[in-house]
């Protein structure tokens, strides 16, 4: 059993996990884990005994994590055949990105914690990742989208309920396939979960995207020779503040 889940299954009486909390005050937790700050808003009547085990929960869960980690990238590196100054910048991106995937499952298990204490609104963000659940307050979340290049000109935000955001670049050597001297910088993806968000994001820079794929709730940032083009899926375009 996950260390969150063994502390919270002893605890069930205190915390009342699974009931539905009324609202109350907004608090904030925040904290290191997975070489980066994560940080979490909640809506909830919270007492201090409450909230320090909500907080132990979050640290065992976060603690799991880094050990699962640790692990992989053990393995990944004593398998890796050889460390060539050729090979040094895929075994960078390799790990990069499995970085990236770590912290998204960190997100979505961090809210499986909040669920567990019966939290019903907050936002869970890590390394960019970011899922919500529920609202905050009488609307739902809003988020911005990751600038990824752009000017400073202003982008409309998200309203995001029950949903995650990712968004991945692309590194800055790679090319669309189709050789048309276009570079698809950046992908926004909007998912159920974090991982299924970031797994998407990473598959569309890989491949690049199809006519299907702009029926998603997906932004791109495309260069362009004329400049940087934003396109927008089109179960994207609901969730856009305009």
């Amino acid at each position: 059993m996950r260390p969150a889940l063994f502390l919270c299954a002893l605890l069930m009486p205190v915390a009342l996990l699974g009931g539905c909390r009324q609202q109350g005050d907004w608090q904030h937790l925040e904290g290191v884990a997975l070489d980066t700050g994560y940080h979490i808003t909640l809506n909830g009547d919270l007492q201090a005994a409450e909230r320090d085990l909500l907080m132990a929960a979050i640290q065992g869960e976060l603690a799991s994590l880094e050990t699962e980690s640790e692990t992989l990238r053990g393995l990944l590196l004593a398998g890796w055949p050889t460390r060539d100054a050729a090979q040094l910048p895929f075994l960078a991106s390799l790990l990069e990105a499995l970085r990236g995937a770590e912290q998204a499952r960190a997100v979505d298990r961090l809210d499986a914690v909040l669920a567990e204490f019966g939290i019903d609104h907050a936002m869970v963000e890590l390394g960019g990742v970011v899922r919500t659940r529920g609202q905050a307050g009488r609307r739902p979340w809003r988020l911005a989208l990751d600038r990824s290049g752009l000017d400073d000109a202003p982008a409309p935000p998200l309203r995001l309920r029950d949903a995650a955001l990712v968004t991945r670049e692309q590194p800055g050597d790679a090319v669309m396939p189709d050789g048309g001297g276009e570079r698809l910088l950046a992908v926004s993806v909007v998912a159920d979960t974090a991982e299924q968000a970031d797994r998407r994001a990473r598959e569309l820079l890989l491949a690049g995207p199809s006519a299907a794929d702009m029926e998603q709730a997906i932004r791109l940032v495309v260069l362009r020779p004329q400049g940087i083009d934003i396109q927008y899926g089109t179960a994207l375009e609901p969730l856009l503040e305009r």
